[in-house]
């Protein structure tokens, strides 16, 4: 014997008016909530068991004539799953394996150009860079020249004065169509 049995039996013999905790327990009812939990657990599983049970024999008496229909559907429908299949390779299957194959064998090249372009990119904004620091850097500000600005030549119709005839002899003339 185990000591907890000992105790327990030492226990029981030196007291019989004490009850042992252990037997209250067993002879305690449980709540009546989990007791209507329980049965309503036991018949939804019944009903599933039956409903799943009456659904697979209306299935199997349902499709029993399937297989014997199938045979003469499939020979009336030949045309049209041919057609469909010739149609689905050549529009669908067809074009997405030549895809599929040039694009697997021009992504190495795709990555190249790629890498290329970003390197070339990040050179030529360095080489840049670089030059516009070495321009400062070499050829200073420098404050600006004084601002020369050459006298504009003289044209012949201003150095020669015009006589009055001259500018009256301009005379604005319009030509009307004649009917």
């Amino acid at each position: 014997m185990s000591s907890s049995t000992a105790t327990v039996f030492i226990h029981a013999t030196n007291a019989p008016s004490v009850t042992i905790p252990a037997a209250a327990a067993a002879t305690s009812t449980s709540p009546p909530i989990v007791e209507l939990a329980r049965l309503t657990g036991h018949a939804l599983s019944l009903s599933f068991s039956y409903t799943a049970r009456g659904s697979m024999t209306l299935a199997r008496y349902i499709l029993f004539p399937l297989p014997l229909l199938s045979a003469p559907l499939l020979y009336l429908l030949a045309p049209v799953l041919v057609l469909s299949r010739v149609l689905l390779d050549i529009f669908v299957f067809a074009p997405f394996t030549i895809f599929s194959v040039l694009a697997r064998n021009i992504y190495p090249i795709y990555v190249f150009v790629g890498v290329a372009c970003i390197c070339a990119a990040f050179v030529g904004y360095l080489a840049r860079a670089i030059s516009i620091g070495l321009t400062y850097a070499i050829f200073a500000s420098r404050s600006p020249p004084p601002s020369e600005t050459p006298e504009p030549a003289i044209s012949r119709e201003k150095s020669t004065p015009r006589s009055p005839q001259k500018m009256r002899s301009r005379k604005r003339v319009s030509i009307k169509e004649e009917r």
